[in-house]
């Protein structure tokens, strides 16, 4: 008797069907192949090594040290940790929409989405391959930056929490852009008009952002006879915190320096005694969560008959 070959697990079986995916085949060769995958990566790296490098210089000509000052040293690492970071934070903000902008879009521009639809590929499939792709090259350009930031590991005061959250953070960040230019693209028609609108959402969401912190700000500043009050003025300035990456990489910094705590604060309100959670941990629910959603309505529209 031949002995027949056991399934694999489903784990196993879900991996190659991503790998076997023929839309990220097709998508990762056409990217690694181009002239823009490479000018990308460039820009990038030299965008956050000039910013990098400027910051050194400022802290080396305003500051007075020893070279045997580790204070200093420990200093400029932390400096030069938060600036990497922050600078990947914005560019991947920026870049992310723009890889899966056009990734459903242009099927149709070029008149290959009906084709697609015809063959035994799933929208499932389509949408998770054109999404992993641009997560793979997102991926890719973290990566690059990752030389930068080991000059902080050199100089010291920067530990391997700082890392892993810094890490999260980027990972999350990436998910959430690409995962918002997918769902535009899945609903408009050309890319012209999603790609507009995955940034005007993002514009619309920054300007939020600040009309929240210029409203909340000044209130949170006053001493409140109303506790009540104080408190959920507090909570509100704490939520619009979490829902920014940028706002949220420098609170969790300043909570682990002062604290010494990655998973909660206490002196946020000052006077009240209120435990809450450090911002990476309600910014990584949050945008995980959205990101599904967001994929799980992009399969929907994708899946859904044409419109004549």
């Amino acid at each position: 008797m031949t002995a027949s070959l056991s399934p694999l697990p489903n784990s196993a079986n879900w991996y190659t069907r991503l790998i076997d995916n023929p839309v990220i085949r097709k998508e990762l060769r056409g990217i690694m192949r181009g002239r823009r995958a490479f000018w990308l990566v460039t820009g990038y790296v030299t965008i956050i090594s000039v910013f990098v490098a400027l910051m050194y210089l400022v802290m080396a000509v305003q500051a007075n040290y020893t070279p045997v000052d580790v204070q200093f040293r420990q200093n400029v690492g932390k400096l030069l940790f938060g600036t990497v970071v922050l600078m990947e934070l914005l560019l991947i903000s920026f870049i992310a929409p723009a890889l899966t902008a056009g990734a459903i879009t242009s099927e149709r521009e070029h008149r290959t989405f009906d084709l697609l639809r015809t063959t035994l590929l799933s929208a499932r499939s389509l949408v998770l391959g054109k999404l992993c792709v641009a997560l793979v090259y997102l991926f890719l350009l973290m990566l690059a930056g990752l030389p930068i930031q080991s000059l902080a590991f050199l100089l010291g005061g920067v530990g391997l929490a700082e890392f892993l959250i810094s890490s999260l953070l980027l990972g999350v960040t990436a998910l959430f852009f690409a995962a918002l230019g997918l769902f535009t693209s899945s609903v408009m028609r050309r890319t012209l008009a999603s790609t507009v609108s995955a940034y005007g959402i993002i514009v619309v969401s920054y300007t939020l952002l600040g009309f929240g912190l210029v409203v909340s700000i000044p209130f949170s500043a006053l001493t409140l006879s109303d506790k009540a009050l104080e408190m959920i003025l507090g909570i509100f300035l704490w939520a619009i915190i979490c829902t920014n990456p940028l706002l949220t990489a420098l609170i969790s910094e300043v909570i682990l320096i002062q604290d010494q705590s990655l998973w909660y604060t206490t002196s946020a309100f000052g006077s009240l005694n209120l435990p809450l959670p450090s911002p990476w941990i309600p910014f990584t629910i949050l945008h995980t969560t959205l990101a599904i959603i967001l994929i799980l309505l992009s399969i929907h529209f994708v899946r859904r008959p044409s419109r004549t």
